[in-house]
């Protein structure tokens, strides 16, 4: 926020406001090609840095984010539909909850 020559006290209430707030799921694209081809737009299983072109999946979970404090806990259910058909798209569905502490 500082970067964008944000005056101190509006970086400060931004920073803090997102920093307990969520509004959506980050998702990293993994590609399986078959059982000894894949490619990874991040080190799988721990999630660490990897060099990819793919940018960040990130679905918009709510239209404001909603507060959250230490301890909350954010469940989400995902359902995927891929196809046989190729001629089909694949299609996903993300819900999720904030369950408070």
């Amino acid at each position: 926020f500082k970067r964008g020559r944000l005056p101190n006290e509006e970086a400060e209430r931004l920073s803090i406001a997102t920093g307990n707030s969520v509004s959506g799921i980050a998702l990293w694209p993994r590609l399986i090609l078959d059982d000894s081809v894949e490619v990874n737009s991040r080190h799988y299983p721990d999630g660490g840095h990897q060099k990819s072109h793919w940018q960040t999946v990130l679905p918009i979970m709510a239209a404001t984010p909603v507060a959250i404090k230490g301890g909350d806990q954010v469940a989400a259910r995902f359902d995927f539909d891929v196809p046989v058909d190729v001629t089909r798209p694949a299609s996903y569905k993300i819900d999720g909850e904030v369950i408070r502490h």
